[in-house]
């Protein structure tokens, strides 16, 4: 099957092939029933092409072929329907009737059956290119057309498209067949269907019609009134600053089961994770990081689906600007003060140590094929693009920064850009010179780190303060930042002075004010204003260990950064990390969120063998500590005690008392009672029948996962052998279920365990590619490889130097981080 599409053959393609018009007629009306597997789709095309040979793009069976109305052979592999003897030079109609397969990975129409009511819903995910396993099309980018859907399906069911539905025929009974209004033109990747008895919830902001669905069991917690309040205020936003909505009457916005992602930007019908919809109370962090994705998408109505990129190399682009606007806009129009506080140590540290391996990229980075974009739909793509962005704002302004996005809108409207394109119509908006800093930031891989050198006078002022920059290349990354200066006063930690600083050389001396105080902690980028790792002396990194906790939310956000980055590097202990996210008294919920998940990691994966389990312990008592001394009802209650649930699994110990409303003010929601019971699984200490009881509770489809994940977190070898089996079935478990299964297989503490399967994953590993859709096959790929995987995987690359690159690109990230704890272990 050629499945995978090069940039090279495309682009040919591109150039041949001019596309006029999509029909398409998918047909779900036995969706209900799931011995159906397949279901029957129509797509007409009309185009001209200077070329008599082509192909369309469809993975599904192919039933017929006609041109002109005029049959033609079946020439099919699977994923290439070829078309040859065209005529040239004159607008044709091609059309092909076949049949999709539902999907159960998240990738093209997928299926799923609801266990609280038995009801069906179906939604379609596509980027990159997952439309052709939904109609047959030309499926790249840079090919729009307008777009006019029908959807055939059950009569009591939602039916929904990108645009309004226009009209409506009972086909047969109980079945009727919606025609959806033509679009504006559109990559193929970006079309979207859903069907089934989804919950609406309708508003309006001005003339756009506003929806909300979710599953009908899932009702009770969509807050539409919060939803709707920022969507109204984002809209607000964005058509103030790029011009009207380009993509009709309605803006729907649904969630959906099973996602493989947090969203997706189809216009007029964007998809979300239901996981934003909230059983439990939502922490502060939770609902600024919903917001944020929210935007993000909106964003992406202007800037990637108005102008969409030519080819996957230019993904960046748009998901850079989508996820600066994410916060941007959360915070400037939304309400959520602390948006780039979280972005600080929630996508942005991912971005590091995504830059710091051997497979980091630059952003603007070479895209073949299909393949590689899968895979670059990394951290580096969205997190460090969007910090890159963010210094761009700094340096040629916001204002000239909207404006030239404006220009760019208008010049490519409805079609493709580039980069190039882009940074013209910046040009034409500034006057800063932008080649040196696209170069530099853009098309290089790796960052700067920078570190301060103070030197003080004889009377304890400032005499010299420098600030050296590091680089692992010769890319000479200009950094518009700040460089803050604490002190201890009356023993707590004081901003003494702040400078802006433009750091352009290899070493850069700060203009600090005549008399200024010599400083116990020089944190640079202290408002976190470039991309770049921070370096901290002994007595900085000192300071801050007892003393974080006294900085401004941002500035902790760079602080604690700092701090995780030098536990990783092998110059802070464990132990030091532990005890300082113990003794911080951080209340900030996406701070206090992110260093709980790094304290479990540290004490997990970066502790000495002979410390581990007195760390583990100290680790696990200072948690239990921390939530009984909480503020009742609040966040950082809350995530203090699903830390003790975890540092428990690890250092065994009864966590009953959490569940037994002893914890004043604490909410045991569905969500806390099922982390406690995947604690005691883990222990050893939750009979199947508990289990059950649970699950009969809580039978839904959060249920059911969480249930899954506490059976194969049992330390049973028996157990763990059928979840191991099970994952690997290809074609068995769902997206969800696999990621459950080997995170039970992987569970805390258990690595003896996990172990036993060492070798199945290594010799596996090219049967699992090849075999599984490839969203299956990443899971497995990162959720299988072994707690003590270094050797055994370095191995395993030097033997198969001819692998798949995305394989192997997957295998030498997950070797790099076992080596970064490795590092973090040494004495």
């Amino acid at each position: 099957m050629s499945a995978n599409l090069t940039q090279l053959e495309t682009a040919a393609r591109a150039a041949a092939v001019t596309l006029h018009a999509y029909r398409v007629d998918v047909d779900v009306r036995d969706a209900r029933d799931e011995a159906v597997t397949q279901f029957p789709v129509v797509s007409e095309i009309e185009l001209t092409t200077t070329a008599p040979d082509t192909w369309i793009d469809f993975i599904g069976t192919v039933d017929g072929v006609t041109v002109d109305g005029e049959a033609r052979p079946v020439d099919h592999d699977g994923a290439r329907l070829r078309l040859t003897g065209l005529t040239t030079g004159t607008p044709i109609v091609v059309r092909v009737a076949g049949r999709g397969v539902y999907s159960r990975t998240g990738e093209g129409l997928h299926r799923f059956i609801d266990p609280v009511d038995g009801e069906t819903y179906l939604y379609t995910q596509y980027e990159p290119s997952d439309a052709r396993r939904v109609f047959p099309n030309f499926e790249q980018p840079d090919m729009r057309a307008p777009f006019t859907f029908t959807l055939t399906g059950p009569a009591q069911w939602w039916l929904g498209s990108n645009q309004h539905e226009e009209s409506r025929q009972e086909v047969a009974d109980g079945v009727v067949r919606v025609t959806f209004a033509p679009s504006q033109p559109l990559s193929t990747y970006i079309t979207c269907l859903c069907a089934g008895p989804y919950h609406r919830v309708q508003d309006a902001w001005g003339e756009l019609e506003l929806g909300l669905l979710c599953r009908r069991s899932l009702a009770p917690y969509l807050d539409a009134d919060e939803l709707f309040r920022e969507t109204k205020a984002g809209f607000g936003w964005f058509t103030t600053h790029f011009g009207d909505y380009p993509w009709g009457t309605k803006y729907d916005q649904i969630f959906v089961p099973e996602y493989n992602l947090g969203a997706m930007e189809n216009p007029g019908l964007v998809t979300f994770t239901e996981a934003y919809l909230f059983r439990s109370t939502a922490t502060p962090a939770q609902l600024q990081a919903r917001c944020n994705t929210l935007v993000h998408e909106m964003s992406h109505m202007w800037f990637g689906d108005l102008v969409t990129c030519r080819w996957w190399g230019d993904l960046w682009l748009k998901e850079s600007f989508a996820e600066f606007m994410g916060s941007h806009v959360s915070v400037e129009a939304c309400g959520f003060d602390e948006g780039w506080v979280n972005f600080a140590t929630g996508r942005k540290v991912g971005a590091y140590q995504a830059d710091s391996m051997p497979t980091t990229h630059p952003v603007v980075a070479g895209i073949d094929d299909l393949e590689a974009a899968k895979t670059n739909f990394d951290r580096i793509t969205y997190s460090k693009g969007a910090s890159a962005l963010t210094q761009l704002v700094h340096y040629v302004g916001l204002d000239a920064f909207l404006a030239g996005s404006r220009r760019y809108f208008a010049a490519h409207a409805f079609g493709s850009g580039t980069l190039t394109d882009f940074v013209a119509a910046l040009d034409a908006e500034t006057v800063q010179d932008l080649s040196g800093w696209i170069g530099a930031w853009l098309e290089t891989a790796g960052h700067d780190t920078l570190r301060p050198d103070v030197t003080l006078a004889d009377d304890g002022t400032v005499a010299t303060l420098r600030i050296e920059r590091i680089s692992p290349d010769d890319a000479r990354r200009p950094h518009a930042t700040t460089v803050g200066r604490y002190g201890l006063v009356d023993g707590k930690l004081r901003l003494l002075g702040r400078d802006d600083v433009l750091i352009d050389a290899d070493v850069t001396v700060v203009a600090v004010q005549d008399g200024a105080a010599g400083p116990d902690l020089v944190l640079v980028n202290d408002l976190d204003r470039t991309f770049a790792a921070v370096a901290l002396d002994d007595r900085g990194r000192d300071v801050l260990l007892r003393h974080i906790g006294d900085l401004e939310p941002l500035a902790r956000a760079v602080a604690w950064t700092a701090l995780w980055t030098e536990l990783r590097t092998g110059r802070l202990t464990s132990r030091d990390f532990v005890s300082a996210v113990l003794g911080a008294g951080e209340a900030q919920s996406g701070l206090l969120a992110a260093v709980l998940n790094w304290a479990l990691t540290a004490v997990s994966r970066y502790t000495p063998e002979a410390e581990a389990s007195v760390l583990a312990v100290a680790w696990r008592d200072g948690a239990r500590e921390a939530l009984t001394g909480a503020e009742p009802g609040s966040a950082a209650q809350l995530l203090w005690a699903k830390a003790y649930l975890s540092a428990a699994a690890l250092a065994p110990q009864d966590v009953a008392w959490v569940l037994g409303g002893e914890v004043q003010g604490l909410e045991v929601s569905v969500d806390l009672t099922w982390l406690a019971w995947q604690s005691l699984a883990t222990q050893g200490k939750a009979t199947d029948t508990e289990l059950d009881a649970v699950l009969a509770a809580d039978d839904t489809a959060a249920g059911k996962v969480a249930r899954l994940r506490c059976w194969a977190s049992q330390p049973d070898g028996a157990v763990k052998a059928e979840a191991w089996r099970r994952a690997h079935v290809v074609g068995g478990e769902t997206n969800e279920h696999v990621d459950a299964l080997l995170a039970g297989v992987g569970a805390l503490g258990q690595g003896t365990l996990r172990a036993l399967f060492a070798d199945a994953y290594f010799d596996g590993l090219e049967s699992v590619w090849r075999d599984h859709p490839i969203e299956i096959a990443m899971r497995l790929v990162r959720g299988g490889f072994p707690d003590d995987g270094l050797g055994a995987g370095s191995d395993w690359l030097a033997a198969h130097p001819q692998a798949p690159r995305t394989l192997r690109r997957l295998v030498t990230e997950a070797v790099h981080e076992a080596e970064v704890a490795a590092t973090a272990r040494r004495d």
